[in-house]
């Protein structure tokens, strides 16, 4: 079994200073890290550097026995706007894929010059277990919001798709997990995509009526991610109702059960045959 949580560190209007902002995010991070234990942390949005690496810390004193490293890519250097892996060591070996990643995305681009063009906006990592040897590819996400629209929104996430779709063909896992904030209605996606196969099925859920964002009706733009080997031992995630002059977005955490796969990959291609997919 794994665990993740999924956390977007924006802000939204907030008279909160950042260095109080951020200290009620390291008490957050603490308690679930005590409470749940996640294995695997993703993040997204902007925050500090030096915040980051608070959380690596408090992960890691706040869970017996463990390492926390993180792997993130920085969207922005002005805002520190970023997307982010936080992994226990004790628990993974991490594998070093970015030719893989690199190569994926020569490869899509001699076809579409363009294609996923804004490709930090996704980092990949493979994790391997420690016990068992079991891989993982691991990605957090963060689509684009501004100067975009939905049809635009929606072709980046398809690309977002076929680059893990090719990583993954590549690396081989046994299984796929994302955690992100897609900015985007993703129920709709669903309905607009039913024909489309993808590696991964998006878990669709709603707000528990007692949260912020439900109240003021915003909608759920945060999602883990699955390829078809893992099973969520819950219907839907667990959903921490954080006050939005912290958090501008509620975090999830969830557990999977991950049988071992009899497959080297759970991934689709047009090209590659008896492979378990996902048809929205």
């Amino acid at each position: 079994m794994i665990s993740a949580l999924c956390i977007n560190l924006g802000k939204g209007k907030t008279e909160l200073h950042e260095p109080e902002r951020s200290s009620k995010i390291d008490d957050f991070v603490q308690n679930v890290a005590s409470e749940y234990k996640p294995d695997i942390v993703f993040s997204q949005d902007a925050y500090a550097t030096k915040h980051l690496e608070k959380i690596t810390t408090n992960l890691s004193n706040n869970i017996e026995g463990s390492s926390f490293v993180l792997k993130k890519n920085v969207i922005n250097e002005n805002t520190k706007d970023h997307v982010g892996i936080f992994l226990n060591e004790k628990i993974y070996q991490i594998i070093d894929i970015e030719n893989e990643c690199r190569k994926v995305l020569e490869n899509k681009r001699v076809a579409n010059a363009d294609f996923f063009n804004e490709d930090k906006r996704a980092v990949l990592v493979l994790a391997k277990t420690i016990i068992g040897g079991q891989k993982f590819l691991l990605s957090s996400f963060h689509a684009k919001k501004n100067k975009i629209n939905d049809p635009q929104r929606e072709k980046h996430i398809i690309e977002f798709f076929s680059y893990l779709e090719g990583v993954a063909e590549r690396v081989k896992p046994d299984h796929i997990l994302v955690g992100s904030d897609t900015n985007h209605r993703m129920k709709l996606f669903e309905r607009r995509t039913k024909t489309n196969k993808f590696c991964v099925k998006v878990l669709l859920y709603d707000y528990p009526e007692n949260c912020e964002r439900k109240i003021k009706e915003r909608n759920v733009y945060d999602f883990f991610m699955i390829s078809p080997g893992l099973i969520p031992t819950s219907a839907d995630p667990a959903v921490f109702n954080v006050d939005s002059d912290i958090l501008d977005h509620h975090p999830l955490f969830m557990r999977f059960e991950c049988p071992v796969s009899n497959t080297t990959s759970n991934t689709t291609s047009n090209t590659t045959e008896n492979t378990p997919v996902y048809t929205t």
